[in-house]
């Protein structure tokens, strides 16, 4: 019987992550299957020294992160790889052997994200990426934004660049965001230690989730989600997929006459999602967020007429005292107080936009009368109607 050939994997992943973990299953599966393969792990540094320790192997390939940047590619070269591919990062400069980059498809992830949350029939929506603004960060951040915009204009609240010095105050920083959003909100976070970030801040805060703040996160790592006060949802990219696209990828080009990527040039390959893990921070047992949100969107809708807290309550099916504790609990304020509010917007908008004198306006905003309408109208905004029109209107 004919001897097979066989070409030899080197994959050098850190082995501490829960997804180098799944990759390197999935490189293990495609290898099961492909007798033709020899594939040996390490999760250790590979400085220039230990490049020897594989030289007489002679690796045809070599799948690694990122802790490889202190290599160039003749080093590679020198034990015989002939192809690489990096698993979340840019290749070193300089490098100059055939290679690919395979990454999660942050497009799927921040749809999956948004698709998510509008399922749960939340309105307000919030964001929280990466401080250093990667590109996989922007583009999550993109899609997230995207596909809310594709039912109705959906404002999503991002936390800002934060430039203090330590982290007491960007925790700081990001409970005071927190407390400033509009609820009930669902939180997407680019990734799972930063949805702890959340939580703890919405600890100090005194913000309660998921009632008035759902957290999302991404990459499923279970040693964060299951340890956190709430337990953390999070996204589960593919991970295993991956490392099976990535051995397939290296098979193809040095086995199966695939044409190889130019040096330079790196081919890139997408992994996608397998779906979202739910726990605790986004499971709003007694359906206390969803309730608000009916309430707010009857509010918006009807604000105009005269509506009171017992119509409010009708319409979505509870009693006068759950709303309103409900209400208080989530948003801090009451019912009224939101109607009021409502109102007085549409006060504003109509000041901007028409000619309607302004003893005439509060019929069409859902006040009694106009003297009411202009005393809740000067200590809402600190000056009278008339002054507002024409400050608008510079």
């Amino acid at each position: 019987m004919k001897k097979t050939k066989v070409s030899r994997m080197l994959v050098h992943l850190d082995a501490q992550y829960e997804a180098a973990r799944k990759m390197l299953n999935g490189i293990l599966r495609f290898a099961a299957t492909n007798s033709r393969w020899e594939v040996q792990f390490t999760d250790r540094e590979l400085p220039y020294a230990n490049l020897s320790f594989y030289g007489e192997w002679k690796p045809d390939a070599i799948i690694t992160d990122c802790r490889c940047h202190t290599i160039d590619s003749e080093s590679f070269a020198a034990i015989g790889s002939k192809i690489a591919v990096f698993v979340s990062t840019e290749p070193p400069q300089g490098w100059n052997l055939p290679c690919a980059i395979i990454e999660s498809d942050d497009a799927l992830i921040g749809k999956t994200a948004a698709s998510f949350f509008r399922h749960k029939k939340i309105a307000n929506y919030a964001y929280i990426g990466d401080s250093r603004q990667k590109e996989w960060d922007k583009a999550r951040h993109a899609a997230f934004c995207e596909t809310l915009g594709e039912d109705h204009a959906a404002v999503v609240h991002r936390f800002g660049n934060f430039s203090g010095k330590d982290w007491s105050a960007q925790e700081k920083a990001i409970a005071k965001w927190l407390k400033s959003l509009p609820k009930p909100c669902g939180l997407f976070a680019a990734y799972d230690m930063r949805g702890k970030h959340v939580l703890d801040a919405c600890r100090i805060a005194g913000i309660s989730v998921p009632e008035q703040i759902q957290v999302l996160g991404v990459d499923d790592e279970s040693h964060i989600c299951e340890q956190t006060a709430p337990t953390l949802s999070s996204i589960a990219p593919d991970f295993e997929a991956g490392g099976f696209t990535a051995a397939k990828f290296v098979d193809g080009v040095l086995c199966g006459g695939d044409t190889p990527p130019q040096p330079g040039n790196p081919r890139r390959l997408k992994f996608g999602v397998k779906g979202v893990v739910e726990r605790m921070s986004t499971t709003d047992i007694y359906g206390m967020a969803q309730r608000i949100t009916a309430a707010k969107r009857f509010i918006r809708q009807y604000a105009t007429t005269q509506i009171g807290t017992g119509d409010v309550a009708a319409a979505i099916g509870v009693s006068q005292r759950v709303l309103q504790r409900n209400f208080k609990e989530i948003t801090g304020k009451t019912v009224l107080d939101e109607i009021q509010t409502v109102r007085l917007e549409k006060a504003k908008d109509m000041l901007r936009k028409t000619n309607i004198p302004v003893n005439n306006l509060s019929t069409f905003c859902g006040f009694s009368s106009a003297s009411h309408l202009k005393r809740l109208f000067k200590a809402k905004f600190g000056m009278t109607m008339s002054a507002w029109r024409s400050s608008s209107e510079r």
